[in-house]
């Protein structure tokens, strides 16, 4: 019986995290619709969104809740990634000429 709770409950969370993935995903185009900051902050926010669908599916789907120590050092690469990208993307959108 506890078996069958724990099934039940697990597909509950994942029905949450994949309606919360379809929502950020609507975000997403939402945010390159009716964004009026410039593409700057159209990019930013996109990519802030992703990193948040990112973490949801590396912790729910990815089994990555149960890894407590390595948990901190692949979300550290991973905020780290979207670090350089940001740094990199944003000077190059600024200065562009069009």
């Amino acid at each position: 019986m506890s078996q069958e709770t724990a099934t039940h409950s697990d597909d509950a969370l994942d029905l949450g995290v994949y309606l919360t993935l379809l929502a950020l995903t609507g975000a997403t185009l939402a945010a390159g619709h009716f964004t009026h900051g410039g593409r700057i902050m159209t990019v930013t926010l996109a990519v802030l969104i992703a990193t948040a669908k990112a973490a949801l599916i590396g912790f729910y789907f990815m089994g990555l809740r149960r890894e407590r120590a390595m948990t901190f050092v692949i979300l550290g690469v991973g905020v780290l990634a979207v670090l350089i990208l940001l740094v990199g993307i944003l000077p190059d959108m600024t200065f562009a000429r069009f």
